[in-house]
């Protein structure tokens, strides 16, 4: 079935999405920075490999995607109405373009292009989140107007391309869009991300499963491997970032993503260079660096509340007992 690899990707594959998903749950994203790589490190092509960064993740994220969607909230003018309907249907009309760009690319100028392009955007999201902030709790919901709504189509349209061409998932897109141009508070920006990245990876995915009529079956069974571990990855993550949150670490959270951006642009840089192994290799060791790293912090965060997480579970408490005397 899977060829030569069969023992090795029955071993990689679930660790790689555990890890990946771990991270990706923590701030809404997916792995395809991780999984791609590493499908290619396993000897598979650059097709198949993006297929399976996209593909895995959508039984990762579904559980979690069902479980929070109504929470974003859905009436006239709301986040999940204004913001995330119109970026989801952009996503949904472009990432079926992915893979018939990405083979015109790869037959017009090879990989370097996209790599380019791929650096020059992740350093703009990891500036933009260093500088940017977020808001802890939005208070009352917020209403959102008809011009952000036509600009999250057009950010939809453009995030759902470059999901699917590179194989990393829209939401690294979707996340900096919602907290740093809408100023969308972090609560709300993830749950939001969570099904927008489920949007984008199912239909950009699909594109590499079916191709003139054929099945890519490796595609798909390596995929459900990749997945067997970010199933485990994805609501662990989702739960550190609830705490961290909670807690009082938005800001933290958000600007904390920023360390995905700055690594991937400097492995990006080193395969231009022409440092393949090096970039794949140094990948893999964030990663677990990385989860070993959250890991810490969520303990951390636990034991030292900040001041406005208190404030602000005090102020629940007091909204509760009001609700009950009334």
């Amino acid at each position: 079935m899977f060829g030569d690899m069969s023992w090795t990707i029955v071993i990689v594959g679930p660790l790689v999405g555990l890890l990946g998903m771990f991270a990706g749950g923590y701030w809404g994203i997916g792995c395809g920075w991780l999984v791609v790589p590493t499908m290619l490190i396993m000897g598979l092509t650059p097709m198949e490999a993006v297929g399976i960064g996209l593909l895995q993740m959508v039984p990762s994220v579904l559980p979690t995607a069902i479980k929070t969607t109504p929470a974003i909230g859905w009436g006239r003018g709301s986040l999940g109405k204004a913001l995330v309907l119109p970026l989801a249907a952009g996503a949904f009309l472009a990432s079926f373009s992915g893979a018939p760009i990405n083979r015109f690319a790869y037959r017009l100028c090879g990989d370097s292009g996209l790599l380019i392009l791929f650096m020059v955007v992740m350093t703009i999201i990891g500036i933009q989140t260093v500088s940017g902030s977020t808001a802890f709790s939005s208070g009352q919901p917020r209403m959102y107007t008809g011009r952000e709504s036509l600009w999250a189509f057009i950010g939809g349209l453009g995030a759902g391309v470059f999901s699917s061409v590179l194989g990393i998932g829209g939401a690294v897109l979707m996340r900096p869009m919602l907290a740093g141009g809408f100023r969308v508070p972090e609560r709300e920006t993830a749950n939001a991300v969570r099904l927008l990245l489920l949007v984008t990876t199912l239909c950009g995915g699909l594109t590499y499963v079916v191709h003139q009529g054929n099945v890519a079956y490796r595609v798909v069974w390596i995929s459900l491997l990749v997945a067997a571990g970010g199933m485990i990855g994805f609501p662990c993550g989702v739960r550190l970032h609830e705490v961290v949150v909670r807690q009082g670490y938005a800001q933290h959270v958000h600007k904390s993503f920023a360390s995905i951006a700055a690594v991937i642009v400097l492995c990006t840089l080193l395969k231009l260079c022409g440092q393949i192994i090096l970039s794949r290799c140094l990948l893999l060791l964030f990663a677990v660096l990385l989860a070993v790293y959250l890991l810490w912090f969520g303990a951390y965060a636990r034991k030292h509340p900040r001041g406005g997480a208190a404030a602000h579970a005090a102020g629940d408490a007091r909204t509760c007992s009001l609700k009950e005397r009334s």
